[in-house]
């Protein structure tokens, strides 16, 4: 089955309202005349110098020069002071921007080199970022104190999820002000999770280890498959209890992809829940929370929105690696995949945020940056002036305190030689790189709109291994795609032999709400793709224990995250540049977030062991 021709096209950008733009932060060059402003147009879009450098040097506008053109936060609608990390409380105002300029503001895309004439002069500006006002999508009224008591008594399907029985002790009191997040999925919602306990702690919660004393409890949750939705709703029903015995205290919050995706059907399917938002809010939900808690409403927060800068730092996970978000959204329309409908449209973050966050991190101590994208390659494209990923890697390469640099997820039909010499010749960079294939098969690959051919991949492969000898090449695949043939299945298995991957990701096709593929009659059935993924896997380990064996006798630089869980007194892990989990005897208060260059001994599928080598 083939797709018709403009079934499934997204728009690039949204189009939003002027009056959803709240605030925004601005920053200019001003000059007298048009040809002039078309002459810094001209010299920022060709790279030789910045908006900020020009601004320094030709800008009319006394008071920003000094700053570089930075006008900072301003709300566009009132002319007034807008910082949202520093709210105006009256007094003196500083010099508004003109009205002109500030209403311009309100119809640009973030990021992209704007011209607006006003009274003062003509002015080339950027909107470096903005922050949309809070529309939900839905606000519910409070409910009654025994709402939940006597919806529970007629969902008897969630009272039974719950263990529930009448007799059974009432669930303890929570702790006023804690929350506990649950992070099911990607790494992208790992990061996000990291955003939302910023948030949460920016308005005084503080967390706790057991989510059933928890006052707010967090689900960010994963849709890429079905198993991982349902996941959300068995666990939400466990938790009911605590909502009818205690329904002003306890409050219930679902994030992420399966809240983007059901939004308000949510609330009708698990109405103890009490509010919805979908990943573009992570950074918003202390606001959110506020109108839930103060006024006990039921929201839903799934209006598409632009995501503005952190306003405060993530609470990281981990000391040693932080996740670094460097693009939103997806505009691939992969027939099978739910995320473009649940992440949004593409919105990279301007290299200079990305590298401000980094430097951050580097400063508390963080070693290890992940860049995020769920289409990473795809970085820069809706920037104005365009850049792209391989000028963010070289902008960033050089941070101080940062040993290594991994990124993921790059997709095949944007993978460039440029950018694989790119990540060879730049040290702090991994040697790794996760390229997904999804099928071995053309005729698969075409009716998923992947946009590539086996044999494409197999030269992006081969360019990879030629430029990077020593590099590891990992991949994500998709069995039992709708129509897949038991050729076309053995296409991938001979695909894989050829190439001998690091690591494949595997999943059986699980059809998802609102893709095409979903939708389609020739759906395999459940035997066929356990048979396919138990044949797959066996050719994983196969594979992976072929790349692991390779290493026996070479020396990994392996950065070290922590004691070894089986060993902690005597034995460390960590990761090599390659991304295989090594471990080695040493001291974890020694060598935790260092790189140490180990000799690998030992080899299984995935992980290796060694002796530490002694640099003389």
């Amino acid at each position: 089955m083939a797709l018709k021709a403009g079934t499934f096209s997204p728009p690039r950008f949204y189009d939003f309202a002027p009056d959803a733009v709240a605030a925004v932060r601005l920053r200019h060059v001003q000059v007298d005349t048009e040809a002039l402003a078309t002459a810094v147009v001209g010299l920022v879009k060709a790279g030789g110098q910045s908006l900020a450098d020009l601004a320094a040097s030709l800008s009319t506008d006394v008071a920003s020069r000094a700053a570089g053109g930075d006008l900072g936060w301003w709300d566009p609608h009132r002319g007034e002071p807008a910082d949202p990390a520093a709210p105006w409380t009256g007094g003196d105002m500083p010099t508004p921007p003109p009205a002109a300029l500030l209403a311009a503001a309100t119809r640009v895309r973030p990021n992209t080199l704007q011209v607006v004439d006003s009274p003062a002069g003509w002015h080339v500006f950027v909107v470096e970022d903005a922050r949309h006002a809070l529309r939900p999508t839905l606000t519910l009224p409070p409910r009654a104190p025994n709402a939940f008591r006597h919806k529970a008594a007629v969902k008897g399907g969630l009272r039974r999820s719950a263990n529930l029985t009448r007799g059974a002790p009432p669930p303890s009191p929570p702790t006023p002000m804690s929350y506990h997040i649950i992070t099911l999925g990607c790494a992208m919602n790992e990061a996000d999770s990291e955003r939302m306990a910023a948030e949460l702690e920016r308005v005084g919660y503080s967390p706790v280890e057991d989510a059933q004393t928890a006052a707010v409890v967090v689900w960010n949750t994963c849709s890429i498959r079905d198993h991982a939705e349902q996941k959300v709703y068995s666990a939400l029903g466990r938790h009911a209890a605590r909502k009818w015995a205690a329904m002003g205290d306890v409050t219930l919050v679902v994030a992420g992809c399966v809240a983007q995706q059901e939004g308000a059907a949510l609330l009708r399917r698990v109405p103890e829940v009490d509010l919805v938002l979908g990943p573009q809010y992570a950074n918003r939900l202390g606001e959110l929370l506020d109108d839930v808690r103060t006024n006990g409403s039921q929201v839903v927060a799934t209006e598409p929105m632009h995501v503005s800068e952190d306003l405060t730092k993530p609470r990281r996970g981990s000391s040693i690696t932080a996740w670094v978000n460097v693009i939103y959204g997806c505009l691939e329309r992969c027939t099978y995949c739910v995320v473009p409908n649940v992440r949004g449209l593409e919105q990279s973050r301007p290299i200079s945020a990305i590298r401000a966050e980094i430097e951050a991190l580097a400063a508390q101590g963080v070693v290890e940056i992940v860049l995020l994208g769920q289409n990473v390659d795809a970085y820069g494209r809706d920037l104005v002036p365009r850049t792209n990923l391989t000028a963010l890697f070289e902008a960033i390469a050089d941070v101080p305190g940062i040993l290594r640099y991994r990124f993921t997820t790059s997709h095949p039909r944007y993978m460039t030689e440029r950018l694989i010499r790119t990540v060879a010749a730049l040290p702090t960079f991994a040697n790794h790189i996760h390229l997904p294939f999804q099928s071995g098969d053309n005729t698969v690959l075409q009716r998923m709109s992947r946009g590539y051919t086996v044999e494409r991949y197999e030269r992006i492969v081969s360019t990879i291994r030629e430029v990077m000898p020593d590099a590891s090449v990992t991949a994500d695949a998709i069995v039992a795609f709708p129509g897949e043939t038991e050729a076309q299945f053995q296409n991938t298995l001979d695909l894989m032999s050829r190439l001998t991957l690091d690591t494949v990701n595997t999943a059986a096709y699980s059809p998802r709400p609102n893709t095409p593929a979903g939708a389609w009659e020739d759906q395999l059935p459940e035997s066929v793709k356990e048979d396919r993924l138990a044949r797959i896997n066996r050719q994983v380990v196969s594979d992976a224990l072929a790349a692991s064996q390779r290493r026996i006798g070479t020396v990994s630089e392996v950065l070290v995250e922590g004691p070894n869980p089986q060993a902690p007194d005597t034995e460390v892990y960590g990761r090599n540049s390659q991304n295989r989990m090594v471990y080695f005897v040493g001291s974890a208060a020694e060598y935790v977030g260092r790189i140490v260059r180990v000799l690998i001994t030992e080899a299984t599928a995935f992980s290796l062991r060694g002796e530490r080598v002694c640099d003389e």
